[in-house]
């Protein structure tokens, strides 16, 4: 899975680096973020259907909500989604033909169990980022939300992370990871057409492992409300066995 992310990026570099033609970005997203969570408002890049070949960078709620929903709250639990299964669920099978995004990251965490002899139990982070600090481009889908009731309502956008299994270094940590989608097919990812079986098997595998680096990080990272540019240092082994994991 993918439930928490770094975000730190200026937003006129991932402007620039994606080739966005429209920046639709509220001032409250513009600071840096080290512990980003389901259901905080995140950035991602779109390719609407009605203007193909425009890319605009905006803001959407991280857990994705369908547009048959009948009420938001559906999205707490869809903030990641298995990408080998999504054209088999009803609430992403249109998403993934037609609604495909880019979340722009720089890291994301992966939690390892508690080590040996820690007597509080406490899950250990590990941050994943691109080898060489570089942008990582999540895999995602997005959607337009109004209540039924209001129709003509300003549409919540929404948002989910695609998953895939683990590459052989992030398994050491845990069996799911983003879908990390190369430069090279952001035209083809972001195109809002359907993608042939086999293409779409192409996309969704998982990186190399070379792609990324790891280290471990503060335990402080397991508050989601902990906050802070310390939050993505690597640390050293804090408990007997910590180093065991790699």
């Amino acid at each position: 899975m993918c439930g928490r992310f770094v975000a730190s990026r200026p937003v006129e570099e991932i402007a620039r680096l994606l080739e966005v033609d429209e920046v639709e970005v509220p001032s409250e997203l513009v600071a840096p973020r080290w512990n980003v969570a389901p259901q905080a408002m995140v950035l991602a890049v779109t390719e609407p259907a009605h203007d193909p070949g425009l890319r605009r960078l905006s803001a959407f709620r991280w857990g994705l909500v369908p547009w048959w929903a009948k009420d938001s709250s559906i999205g707490a639990r869809a903030f990641n989604a298995k990408s080998e299964t999504v054209r088999d669920k009803p609430m992403f099978r249109s998403a993934i033909d037609k609604q495909r995004c880019i979340i722009p990251a720089d890291a994301f965490y992966e939690w390892a169990p508690a080590a040996r002899g820690d007597p509080i139990r406490r899950k250990r982070p590990w941050c994943f980022r691109a080898s060489g600090s570089g942008l990582l481009l999540f895999g995602g889908l997005w959607e337009q939300w109004r209540p039924r009731e209001a129709q003509s309502a300003t549409p919540l956008l929404t948002c989910t992370i695609l998953t895939t299994d683990a590459n052989e270094l992030v398994a050491q940590v845990h069996d799911r990871m983003p879908v990390l989608i190369a430069e090279e097919d952001l035209e083809e990812w972001l195109s809002p057409e359907p993608l042939a079986a086999g293409e779409l098997a192409r996309l969704i595998r998982p990186a190399p492992s070379e792609a990324l680096e790891t280290f471990r990080v503060s335990t402080r990272l397991n508050d989601a409300r902990e906050e802070g540019p310390d939050l993505g240092k690597p640390i050293a082994a804090e408990q007997p066995g910590d180093a065991q994991l790699f």
